[in-house]
């Protein structure tokens, strides 16, 4: 004859204790336990209000931290976007004004150029792309070279403000 092993159902029955799924005859034994002890909740007071904070708070977290990170994405692209705009930007007029003198340095035409390729391949769409930061400090090292092939100074400084000013 099977003996019980718990009193769920006829689930639990068994001659052996081998036979049986261990996991579910826990979980039974735990809500029986849990079950009989009037004094658990009492008891178990501290670890139930532990888990329910630790879980209300990594979902506030979760939560703050997905905006931080938006925001902190905007911000970077934002910054990277005004950089490469910057760049096109300053290739563009430059080129455009040696066009008119009659005496250009091809060197400096020829790095104004590929600044401009450089910026036009940018993979502003994609913030994923392994080749964003070589794309970005190539821009940068050719602005610094056309900047020296052409005697520019590339130091834009903020100007020293001191109180308000109407």
């Amino acid at each position: 004859m099977k003996t019980p092993i718990c009193r769920c159902s006829d689930k639990c029955y068994s001659t052996e204790l081998s036979d049986v799924d261990t996991s579910h005859f826990v979980q039974t034994l735990t809500q029986t336990m849990e079950n009989d002890d009037i004094f658990h909740n009492v008891t178990m007071s501290e670890e139930i209000c532990h888990q329910k904070g630790f879980a209300e708070g990594k979902k506030v977290g979760e939560q703050k931290g997905l905006v931080e990170g938006q925001k902190l994405g905007w911000e970077k692209g934002a910054a990277i976007g005004s950089e490469v705009g910057f760049y096109s930007g300053f290739a563009e007029s430059l080129l455009e004004e040696m066009k008119k003198e009659p005496e250009t340095k091809q060197r400096a035409v020829k790095t104004l150029e590929r600044i401009l390729s450089v910026c036009r391949e940018f993979p502003l769409t994609e913030p994923q792309n392994p080749e964003l930061p070589t794309r970005l400090e190539e821009l940068r090292s050719k602005f610094k070279q056309v900047c020296s092939q052409l005697g520019i100074k590339a130091d834009a400084q903020k100007p020293d403000v001191k109180g308000v000013s109407f």
